[in-house]
């Protein structure tokens, strides 16, 4: 066999049954044996869109996803993506093409020094030679599947992807494999028996549910947290580890809408309990400033742990916490916060407030959406104000339903991930929410989603500008300077791409459109006029 084809093999053997990418001509006998192995090649438009949608892809299979782009200019685009798995914790396997070191050293063109600049952001990163491939394979993916969740690089030279290879490489571990908890006990229960203490004590404790958290064990949790009655908070990543229409969820923390409010109920709180908690998610320092009683069970983005915190099994940790009564109960101590919140967004505000301001009011478009679309549905944002309207607000009830972009905060990652996930729950409606300057970034990849048969919605909230950064210059007393752009028509865009679509600011024509939409399991593009000034109103 040769190189490319032990890879392939590898990779299948491995469970994996999608690569995303761009190809080159230094890749194409990996892609035909990708083809030979019945992995499937999915084609997209850009490799940064391809490497945020294979990891979304794969996190929700419970496995690495894969990208596969060429050398130079392709390797080079996957960085964004790649910084993303890092930071937002999604297992994400890069392979790219790279030049033969056999070649003289004054070759240059097109090469790059890829392991140096990619190794900061990875677990692994490794060149796939004919005698190791298999291996090498291996290796990358048990290293991407780590926790914290991160990113391997594997570098493949078109003259070592020809060679015959002897290499049998080794056992790849199975994807989403529950981990052992035989000798996890003893610490757990030590963990449970301390906080029932603290929790007895407490007037207004405050549970923070965070990244580290693995939503294979939201069961546990959730059965803690409503037989206790214990009041709770989410990071964006985490939408959905509890119902958020619940009488016991406070709301989402780090820095999305009403962040000033959900800041002043973490100060009033007299014990923090973070649960998976990681501060990449959290724009502002009060995680470093106020005291936590952290549980953690693996490390935090880059390999960091409080000082004095021993990692506890969370499962086996929650097992022991509801083995007993709660210690107290405690009667809605942040109810004051969470009608203060739910006013933020159902208030709608009159003229005297919103003057002529056209648009949606974002309240209204949050409440047509939720009415059109069913609680198991997959919402998926990109990065801006409507970020933190959805955020903040969006009424997550089942886990793994709602991605962002959070730890690395990049653009044009709605509509990406909402590719990866449509394939990987094809059952599921999708929706995408994404600003009129994020979808411009990566528009042209509804056309992928056609082509690969992973339909799904998009809502284009169009304020013609980049709304955040400039409320931000506001806020520091700037003129308002090149943040607003022309009109770029949403409706001609996704028909151009083979997509239906409409403009609308009638917020029940929103509502039967998407319900339509998702109950045919089409795509459809909305585009939604909105006031970029209602931000204010809820930031």
């Amino acid at each position: 066999m040769t190189t490319a084809a032990v890879v392939a093999r590898a990779l299948a053997q491995a469970g994996i049954d999608r690569v995303f990418g761009l190809p080159g001509g230094e890749v194409l006998v990996l892609i035909d044996e990708l083809r030979q192995a019945g992995i499937d090649f999915v084609l997209m438009r850009h490799e940064a869109n391809a490497g945020m949608a294979a990891a979304v892809y794969g996190k929700l299979r419970r496995q690495p996803g894969v990208v596969l782009a060429t050398l130079g200019p392709g390797a080079a685009n996957l960085l964004l993506p790649v910084a993303s798995a890092y930071l937002d914790q999604e297992p994400l396997l890069a392979i790219t093409a790279q030049l033969p070191p056999e070649l003289p050293a004054s070759h240059t063109h097109q090469l790059l020094p890829l392991h140096d600049i990619y190794r900061p952001v990875c677990r692994l990163t490794d060149a796939i030679t004919a005698d190791h491939a298999a291996t090498s394979v291996a290796r990358a993916l048990a290293a991407c599947m780590e926790r914290p969740y991160g990113a391997a690089l594997l570098t493949l030279p078109a003259r070592e992807a020809v060679k015959d290879s002897q290499s049998s490489g080794e056992s790849v571990p199975a994807s989403g494999e529950a981990p052992d908890r035989r000798h996890a006990a003893p610490a757990a229960a030590a963990a449970a028996a301390r906080l029932r203490t603290r929790l007895a004590g407490a007037e207004r404790p405050l549970v923070l549910v965070g990244l580290g958290f693995d939503s294979i064990n939201a069961a546990h949790l959730r059965r803690w947290l409503d037989q206790w009655d214990l009041p709770v908070a989410v990071t964006p990543k985490l939408k959905g580890i509890v119902d958020e229409t619940g009488a016991n969820f406070v709301g989402v923390i780090s820095g999305m809408a009403a962040d000033g409010l959900m800041v002043e109920a973490l100060k009033s709180s007299d014990l923090l309990i973070g649960v998976g908690l990681d501060p990449v998610e959290i724009d502002k320092t009060w995680h470093a400033e106020l005291p936590i009683e952290w549980v953690l069970e693996a490390p935090n983005v880059a390999g960091r742990v409080p000082a004095g915190v021993q990692l506890v099994d969370h499962a086996t940790f929650l097992d022991a916490m509801t083995s007993a009564p709660p210690p107290r109960r405690w009667s809605r101590p942040f109810a004051e916060v969470q009608r203060a919140r739910l006013d933020l967004l159902q208030a709608r505000p009159g003229a005297d407030v919103r003057g002529d301001a056209a648009g949606m009011w974002p309240g209204d478009l949050i409440g047509a959406l939720v009415a059109a679309v069913p609680a198991n549905t997959i919402v998926t944002t990109d990065v801006g104000s409507h970020k933190y309207l959805f955020g903040q607000f969006w009424p997550s009830r089942h886990p793994d339903t709602f991605w962002m972009s959070n730890g690395l905060s990049g653009m044009a990652y709605g509509l990406s991930a909402a590719i990866g996930a449509k394939l990987a729950h094809p059952d599921r409606p999708v929706l995408a929410a994404v600003g009129d300057g994020g979808f411009s970034m990566n528009a042209q990849e509804l056309e992928t989603a056609e082509r690969v048969g992973a339909p799904f919605i998009t809502v284009v909230l169009e304020d013609g500008s980049y709304s955040l950064i400039k409320l931000a210059q506001e806020n520091r007393k700037l003129p308002p300077h090149r943040m607003d752009f022309g009109r770029i028509d949403t409706v001609k865009m996704a028909e151009a791409c083979g997509v239906r679509a409409l403009r609308t600011a009638d917020p029940a024509e929103l509502t039967n459109a998407v319900h339509e939409a998702a109950a045919d399991n089409r795509s459809l593009v909305v585009g939604v006029p909105v006031n970029y000034a209602d931000y204010r109103l809820l930031f």
